[in-house]
């Protein structure tokens, strides 16, 4: 009896030992994909659902008439409106240094947060970025020399993606100016819209070049940091399994104690994995917390959302190793079941 209580309590430890090394990895996997989440988002300033990445570069064939140009980019933003379709521009180069916006829906929330005057295209008026130089500006001497000639500011604008030193510095609903060479987001991967609107853009005097989709799913697939962690997560994955199932030869005893009272082979699992939960959410715990200072006191990376992605750690460490541990422990019983025999 003290023999196999003696292995109760190394298994206890055991366990709690492999879940906190299944805490900290699953912790590294869930803010690894939250980061990843950010970033995509951030990229895309701030278009949750943006489907599509359009390159607009100046068309060397086009008038360049700024009259008919405007027109043009009214007529675009007048069809994105009437299909529900919104859609982000960042200028590249030597275009304006803008974002313009077409808010349809709730895909664009920032831009559905400025106030109406920044939303209309014809009032003239601009918001500029929070961390611009034209910010800066504004609240200092009460002035954005940035700003397209006619324009005014109307308010600012936290707009996700814009870095501190970035060229871009305010942004306006499209219509308001012509279009500009630039990196452009739609939510929209429908061909024959895509078609039309890259017609719209070729009467704006722009060529649309390099369509690429704009996934989360390819963005989370395209990131290292999300892949490694994934890979060594599924390494200990395996390594826990292998440990758990060898360390169930050492309870071979209890086995043939709790046979002899007549316990079936799956009574037997039942109550090992129930036992093995308090060492398992322990470890899982303690993990998640040791990596969350890990990541902090390392990489010194704020932001790391600890409301969504430590419950998400959490939760998802404690499913695998519950879920690892109770595999393991069917097949060492089953193991052992067959040696008696």
């Amino acid at each position: 009896m003290l023999k196999i209580t003696h292995h109760l309590k190394i298994f206890s430890t055991s366990i709690c030992a492999i879940s906190l090394l299944l805490g900290v990895l699953s912790s590294f996997l869930a803010w690894a994909v939250y980061w990843s989440v950010l970033d995509w988002r951030g990229s895309q300033w701030g278009m949750s659902d943006a489907r599509t990445q359009l390159v607009l570069t100046a068309s060397a064939d086009a008038e360049h008439d700024d009259g008919k140009n405007l027109e043009a980019t009214r007529d675009l933003a007048r069809y994105l409106s009437g299909h529900g379709i919104s859609l982000l521009e960042g200028s590249v180069g030597d275009g304006w240094p803008a974002i313009v916006f077409q808010s349809s829906g709730s895909s664009i929330g920032w831009a559905d947060a400025l106030p109406r005057g920044c939303r209309d295209m014809d009032s003239r008026m601009a918001c500029v970025i929070e961390s611009s130089f034209s910010a800066g500006q504004w609240r200092e001497h009460g002035d954005a020399p940035l700003l397209p000639q006619g324009f005014s500011v109307g308010g600012v604008a936290r707009v996700p993606g814009v870095n501190v030193g970035g060229n871009l510095q305010y942004v306006l609903p499209l219509g308001a100016v012509p279009l500009f060479p630039g990196s452009v987001y739609v939510n929209t991967s429908d061909p024959q819209r895509l078609r039309e609107i890259s017609d719209l853009f070729a009467r704006c005097g722009m060529d649309v070049t390099r369509p690429q989709a704009q996934s989360l799913w390819s963005s989370l697939a395209g990131d290292s940091f999300v892949g490694v962690t994934l890979l060594f997560l599924v390494l200990a994955l395996v390594c826990a399994c292998v440990c758990v199932t060898t360390m169930e030869t050492a309870r071979k005893a209890d086995l043939h104690v709790r046979r002899l009272f007549g316990a079936t082979g799956r009574q037997v699992w039942a109550g090992r994995v129930r036992g093995a939960v308090a060492s398992i959410v322990t470890g899982v715990l303690a993990g998640t917390m040791l990596s969350a200072v890990l990541i902090t006191v390392v990489s010194g990376r704020t932001g790391i959302g600890p409301a969504v992605a430590f419950a998400a750690a959490f939760i998802g460490g404690t499913a695998l190793t519950v879920l690892v541990t109770g595999l393991a422990e069917w097949f060492g019983i089953r193991s052992n079941d067959e040696v008696e025999r």
